[in-house]
C-alpha cells in the first residue's frame, strides 16, 4: 500500500488544481494524508469538502513547522511507500505511477523525480525571470541532484530508519533528509524528467524572502557551507575588481566579465528554455535584466547565510 503525504498552509487557491491534478493521475494513491499546519484563509474547509468526494483522502490539523507537519502525516499514513510532495504543484499524468513504479525492484528503497516550473498565462516577465533564477531546466536532471520533497518517495521504514524529517529546522529540512538518506542508502533512484510542475514567485520580496529562509537554515545546520564561502569571496573579488578598474585601467574589467558570463551561463540557458514561446525582444530584455535578478537574490542568500550562522551559533533558531 502507499501513501501520498502534504502539508499546506493557506493554500485555498491552489488547492483546486492541485486535486485537479491528482485526481487525473493514471494511478491513484491508494491514500493521500494531508495536514493543515493552522490555515486562516478557508484551506481546511476546502480539504473538508473534498473528503466527501476524494475517498482517499484523510486530512489533520496539527501546527508546527513543515518538517513536524510531515513527520505528522507519516504516522498518520497507512502505506508502507511513503510519496512527499508539495501544494502549489501540477503533475503530468503518469506521475505517480512513475515515482512508485521503480519500487517493484527489491532494492529500491526510494526515488525521485524532477520538476520544473508551472507557468500561468497571466505571469509576467518577473516571474519568468525568477523561474530561471530557482528552478533547474529538464537538461539539469541528467546529473544526480538532492532530491525535492515535493516528488521523492521512499520506504516507510527507511524513514524510521534515520529518524525522520529533522524538526529543529525552519526550513531546508528536506537537504538535511536526503543527506541522512543517502548515507543510509546511497542515491535514490531517479526519473529524470520534470514531471511534477512547482509555481514560483511572482513578486521580488517573495523571491529574496525564499532565498533568505532557505540559505538562513543552511547556515543554522551549516548546509553547503564551502559554496557559501566561494559566494562571498567571488563578490568580494568582484567589487575590489571593479574598484581597481575604475581607478586604474578597464583591463581589469576582463576577469571580471568572463568571469560573469561563466556564472551566468546556467540561468541564461534556464531563461532560452523558459521562454523558447515567447518573442525575440522579451528573450533578449531577459537576457539583460536576469544578472541583476541573479545578483539580487545573492545578497538575500548571503545575508540570510550569515543571520542563520550567528542563530546557530547563539542557539536562536526559530521559524524567523
Amino acid at each position: 500500500m502507499n501513501t501520498l503525504i502534504m502539508t499546506v498552509f493557506n493554500e485555498k487557491t491552489t488547492l483546486p488544481k492541485w486535486f485537479e491534478s491528482i485526481i487525473a493521475q493514471t494511478v491513484m494513491p491508494d491514500e493521500i494524508v494531508i495536514v493543515d499546519g493552522g490555515s486562516t484563509d478557508g484551506t481546511w474547509e476546502y480539504l473538508q469538502e473534498m473528503t466527501e468526494t476524494v475517498s482517499e483522502l484523510k486530512i489533520f490539523r496539527e501546527t508546527g513547522n513543515i518538517a513536524h507537519g510531515r513527520n505528522f502525516a507519516i504516522k498518520k499514513s497507512t502505506g508502507s511507500t511513503i510519496v512527499v510532495t508539495d501544494a502549489g504543484c501540477v503533475y503530468d499524468k503518469n506521475w505517480f505511477k512513475s515515482i512508485i513504479g521503480p519500487f517493484e525492484k527489491k532494492e529500491v528503497t526510494w526515488s525521485a523525480t524532477g520538476f520544473g516550473p508551472w507557468f500561468e498565462k497571466s505571469d509576467t516577465l518577473l516571474t519568468y525571470l525568477i523561474s530561471a533564477a530557482t528552478i533547474p531546466a529538464a537538461n539539469e536532471f541528467k546529473k544526480n541532484w538532492l532530491p525535492s520533497s515535493r516528488s521523492v518517495a521512499f520506504h516507510k521504514d527507511r524513514w524510521q530508519t534515520v529518524g525522520g524529517y529533522p524538526e529543529w529546522i525552519p526550513f531546508c529540512e528536506d537537504v538535511l533528509f536526503d543527506n541522512k538518506l543517502i548515507r543510509k542508502e546511497g542515491w535514490p533512484y531517479f526519473i529524470r524528467e520534470p514531471l511534477v510542475l512547482w509555481r514560483p514567485r511572482t513578486k521580488l520580496r517573495k523571491y529574496f524572502k525564499q532565498l533568505y529562509n532557505y540559505t538562513r537554515s543552511e547556515g543554522h545546520g551549516l548546509i553547503n557551507t564551502f559554496r557559501q564561502i566561494i559566494r562571498y569571496f567571488v563578490y568580494l573579488a568582484s567589487i575590489l575588481l571593479l574598484f581597481v578598474a575604475l581607478t586604474n585601467s578597464l583591463m581589469f574589467l576582463i576577469p571580471l566579465l568572463i568571469g560573469a558570463l561563466i556564472y551566468l551561463d546556467k540561468f541564461w540557458r534556464r531563461w532560452f528554455a523558459f521562454t523558447d514561446h515567447k518573442s525575440i525582444f522579451y528573450q533578449l530584455l531577459g537576457f539583460l535584466i536576469i544578472p541583476f535578478i541573479i545578483a539580487f537574490g545573492d545578497v538575500a542568500k548571503m545575508s540570510g547565510y550569515l543571520v542563520g550562522l550567528i542563530e546557530g551559533k547563539l542557539s536562536i533558531v526559530s521559524e524567523g
